[in-house]
This record gives structure tokens, sequence and C-alpha cells, in this order.
């Protein structure tokens, strides 16, 4: 009787279970699913002999937006455990992390929970989770194996030095549009290449005994910074070719001095940021590659005969000849 029953409950579950297919792909190891639903409990199958998934958006009428609002255990078994995820977009909100995955790429979800196991190893490299709503990256201490971590436009609120210093293998890091107000440099792993912490709110940066021997690009435009230590900043990365410095919180004169050091030691020192009020307001202008508020004009008493003129070379007036100057 007992057997009839396990029999019948399979024969249940085999005739609800929904078995997805793979498009046609060029590569034989990449299966591309359209369209994908999964919660915890659903009984789902795959083909086998693939290594790498990806769920892309369906072009067809048919079929809704993916949705897999948790990835565990039981999804990645049905899957056959292959090494490369790509699963973006699909409303997810948690992550048990395989320990045998090598990519993952879960960007444009709403992850606020990865789950990770003390006891294991992992073996992960490259990681994404931009745009998602994480508040924390407790869990990345164990992934000791990173190579690749995207973490931009999440909700988190401290970087602890503690973890990135367990990731001695990290080269590429992706922080930006996050709320933590400070970067634990001393702890930053010394192979780290790119560093991207732009449009968040770290407020100063101090560069003194911090060794990066290998960073070579680094983007802190737009935060809350006052000043910058670049001779320190060039102390600690020899190798730095390529930097994003520009912060509203610094004088012009400043940033000047800047990237005239910058320059004087070959390194690109990039302020192309485009701000739509220089091209929609009549009050912004673009000046040195920075959107910049124009001061009001107005007449004042002549110290230097001065008419305006409209300059082809720079969008803006210039002095010429005449009577009447501009005040100040």
């Amino acid at each position: 009787m007992q057997l009839k029953l396990i029999w019948f409950q399979l024969l249940f579950a085999n005739a609800f279970a929904v078995h997805y297919q793979c498009l046609p792909y060029p590569m034989a190891s990449v299966c591309i699913v359209e369209y994908i639903s999964y919660r915890p409990g659903d009984v789902i199958t795959f083909p086998t002999g693939y290594q790498q998934y990806q769920v892309k958006e369906s072009r067809s009428k048919r079929e809704t937006v993916s949705r897999v609002t948790a990835f565990d255990e039981v999804l990645y078994k049905a899957m056959h455990q292959p090494s490369i995820i790509e699963m973006a977009s699909v409303h997810m909100e948690k992550l048990v992390l395989p320990p045998t995955l090598l990519l993952g790429d879960f960007a444009y979800n709403d992850i606020h929970s990865v789950n990770v196991s003390h006891a294991q190893t992992y073996q992960v490299s490259s990681l994404d989770f931009r745009d998602s709503k994480l508040t924390n990256i407790d869990f990345v201490a164990s992934l000791v194996n990173l190579e690749m971590l995207h973490l931009e436009r999440n909700k988190i609120r401290t970087i602890p030095g503690s973890i990135l210093r367990l990731l001695t293998k990290l080269k590429h890091l992706y922080l930006q549009g996050n709320s933590f107000e400070t970067i634990p440099w001393t702890d930053l792993p010394c192979g780290l290449i790119h560093l991207d912490s732009f449009w968040s709110s770290v407020k100063s940066v101090d560069f003194s005994n911090v060794s990066l021997p290998s960073l070579e690009y680094l983007n802190i435009r737009d935060n809350q910074l006052t000043a910058i230590n670049v001779t320190a900043l060039l102390l600690a990365a020899p190798k730095l070719k390529e930097v994003y410095l520009y912060n509203r919180q610094i004088d012009e004169f400043r940033m000047d001095a800047i990237k005239a050091e910058l320059t004087s030691n070959n390194i690109s020192y990039v302020e192309n940021y485009v701000y739509p009020e220089c091209f929609h307001d009549d009050n912004h202008e673009y000046v040195n590659g920075k959107c910049v508020k124009l001061k009001d004009f107005r007449l004042a008493p002549v110290s230097h005969c001065c008419s305006l003129s409209w300059s082809s070379e720079w969008p803006r007036y210039v002095c010429t000849s005449g009577w009447w100057s501009l005040g100040t």
C-alpha cells in the first residue's frame, strides 16, 4: 500500500511539473531560456548537458516577465548545477548561493538576502548584484575567490574593512550609488585594479598608509568630498592611469590644481560630467569639462571699457570692446 502511495505521489508530481526547453543557440554548452517561473516548492525540470544558463526577456506576447522569487538548492539541482547562471530582472528576492557556481549575474532584481554557509568553500569568481536591495555585504566574507563584484545601486550603508581584507583575489569592485560614508582604504585588497564608488555619500578620503600597487582606475566623483590629497593618492597607487575626482564641494581653483598635478604625472583626469541643467537651464554652462552655475550678470561702474560678443569656441560671452562692463 505504501509503495502504491509513493508511486501515485511521483506520478502526480510529474504530471504537474514544468519542463523548460532551451532556445536554439550556436554554443552547445549554453542554454537560453526565454521565460521561467519558480517559487520554492514548484516542480520544474531542465534539459541536461549545459554548463551555462541564461534567462532572457521574452520577445513573444505569449509569456509575461519571468519571476523567480527565490533561487535555492532545488532550482540549482533542477538546472543540473551549471557553472554559470545569468538570471537578471526576474524579481528575485532571496538567493542561496551554490558553492560550485563560478559566475553569477543576478542584476536588476529585488534581492535583500544572500545565504552562504561558513562551512562551505565557494568557487565563485564573479558576482553581479547591481540594482537590488542589499543592505549589507556580510555574505561576501565567505567568497574568498571573488575577482569581480558588482554591488552598485543597492542600499548598503557600511563597507566593513574586516570583510574586504578577506578578498585577496578581488580585482574589480563596483560600489557606486550606495549610502556608505567611508571607504576602508587601508583594507582594500592589494591586487585591486578597478574601483568605482561615485554617486555615493563618502565625506572624506585618507590615502596615507594606503597601498594599492595594482590600482589603475579610480572613480570617486559626485560624493561629498571637500578635499583630496592627490600627492598621497599617487604614492598609494603608483600605477594609476585614469581617475574621476570631481566633487562639487571642492572649489574650482583646487580642482584645477588637482588636474594639473595628475596631468604632470601622465594620469588621465576625466571630467565629462554632463548635467541636464547645462542644456536646459540658462543659469548653467559647461566650463572645462564641468557644469557650473553662472554668476548673475548686472551693469556696474565702468572699470574697463568692454562689450559682449558670443564666442563660438566656448558657449559663453566674452569681453571685446565698448564702453560698459560686467560688475560682480
